[in-house]
This record gives structure tokens, sequence and C-alpha cells, in this order.
């Protein structure tokens, strides 16, 4: 009996040591874009604030949380700085020590630990009308959509930031979310207005690689460890799981405008900014 309990407690206390990382941030201000950085553990989350996501309000914050999810300033990289500006910051990579946010027709560059600008990349020249969703490839290059302008740019990080466009028109279908593929190295993309999961080639080539008639509005994209697709509709309040052989089920469902989720691969965590709901929470994927 005592070799019985022994077991239920080890059990229970195994049970809870997978979900010991899980945690939720309030206060937010339209939050749109959650990263975890592989180096450090630590947490950034961008907040478009007031204005909605095309103001150029110069009130856009970066909130920065500890690897335990404490929040280390909510406001970390603030567009009230003077010495900087960020309207309404919306995807998140970070590439070596840089912190990269898209912030409508620009992408910023940031020292990710002290907070200072490093890069004012101006994509107007493109013709770039609202940037969302960043990634970046094992070259170093960033990827960088345009959901409304229905474009995807090339920003080449290592020479540069020369920028180019690599793929443009209606096909994107309203390109939002972007990730590498894990296996093929390509780039996806899933589509906001069309309700589809793509896949470009650096000759700007589209693949249909997934499509299904619940999706609404997909917003974000991430790959977990077993290679398995996690993305996000922002209307329907779900996130779906694709596993690599394009089986779709609901992984979560019920929740609030999630916008650009990403994955935690270190901590198996799931990260979803709620962007109506002015937060943002983990969810263990183990």
């Amino acid at each position: 009996m005592r070799n019985l309990k022994l077991l239920f407690l080890v059990l229970f206390l195994s049970s809870f040591l997978t979900t010991a990382f899980a945690f939720e941030v309030k206060d937010l201000k339209t939050p749109e874009s959650f990263i975890a950085d592989p180096s450090t553990g630590n947490y950034f989350i961008s907040n478009i604030n007031s204005g909605g996501p095309n103001g150029k309000d110069d009130d856009g914050f970066i909130t920065k949380l500890d690897k335990d999810g404490k929040v280390i300033a909510l406001a970390f990289i603030d567009g009230k700085n003077k010495e900087i500006t960020l309207n309404a910051p919306k995807g998140l990579d970070i590439i070596g020590n840089v912190l990269y946010a898209s912030d409508i027709d620009f992408v910023r560059g940031f020292d990710k630990e002290t907070g200072k600008l490093l890069y004012d990349i101006d994509v107007k020249a493109f013709n770039a009308v609202s940037l969302n969703d960043l990634t970046h490839d094992s070259q170093g290059n960033l990827y960088v959509s345009d959901w409304i302008g229905n474009s995807i740019f090339k920003i080449e990080t290592k020479n540069n930031h020369k920028i180019s466009a690599i793929a443009k028109g209606s096909a994107l279908g309203g390109p939002n979310g972007l990730n590498i593929h894990p296996v093929s190295g390509k780039l996806i993309n899933v589509t906001w207005e069309t309700g589809k999961i793509q896949e470009i080639d650096s000759s700007g080539n589209i693949k249909i690689i997934v499509e299904d008639k619940r999706f609404k509005n997909l917003d974000g994209i991430d790959f977990d460890n077993k290679g398995n697709m996690y993305v996000s509709s922002f209307t329907g309040g779900k996130i779906y799981k694709i596993t690599p052989d394009l089986k779709v089920e609901v992984f979560l469902k019920g929740l609030t405008t999630p916008a650009d989720i990403n994955i935690d691969r270190k901590k198996n965590l799931l990260l979803i900014p709620s962007f109506e709901g002015n937060s943002a929470r983990t969810v263990d994927i183990k």
C-alpha cells in the first residue's frame, strides 16, 4: 500500500511539473505577437495599444518577460520614448542579438538586451501597406508579410538589410502568419482572407498544402519539435493542430481572438496572445 501511495505521489508531481511553466500575462494593450528568445529563455510581446493596427500614433510598445513569465518591463521598448518610433508593432522575430518588429511600413530592429534602436528599415518604397508577421531562415534572411498589400518581402539582414518582394498578388490571400517549414526549409504562409495554408518557394511559386472550411482569418503559425503545425484562427477563436501527414484537428477552442502564436520549443509551450482580451497565455503541448 505504501508503495502504491508513493507511485501516485510521483505521478501527481510529474503531472504538475509538466505544466509548471504555463503562465498568463494581463494588462497588455492589444497584444499581437508573443515569442520566446531561444538563447535566453526570455519572452517578448508586441502591443499595438490605441489607434488600431495601422494607426501612426507612436504609442506602441513591446513587453519583456523573464524565463518564468514574470514581467521585466511592461513597456521595455516604448513608442513614447523620444529616441524611437513605434506605432503599431505586430510580428516579432529574433536574429542574434536583434529583436525585429514589423511596424506598418517599417521593420525596426532593437537590441534585445537594452531596447536600443539599431535599425529602421523603410519598406514604403515597395508599397508596403500593413506589415504583419516576421520569420527568418537559416541564412538570416528575414521575411515579412503585408496582409493588406498582398505581398511578402525578404530582408537580407547580412546584406545591409536589402529588401526584395518575393511574392505579390491576390493569390496570397491576405498573407498573415509566416514560418519556415522545419523539413523542407520552404516558407509557409497562412492566409487571412481565404483560410488556406500555403508553401512558397524561393521563386515565389505558391502551393496550397492545407485547406479546411473551418479556417477563419488565420493569423499565426509555428511548428513543435515533432513537426506538428499549429495555426490560430483569429475570428474562430480556435487553434488547430496539423500533423506532418496534414491531418487537421482542433487543439484549443473558445479563445478570444488568438493572434500571432509561436512556440517555445525548449519548454514545449504554445504562446498565445489575445488581441482583444489584452492578455497572453501559454499552454503545454507535450
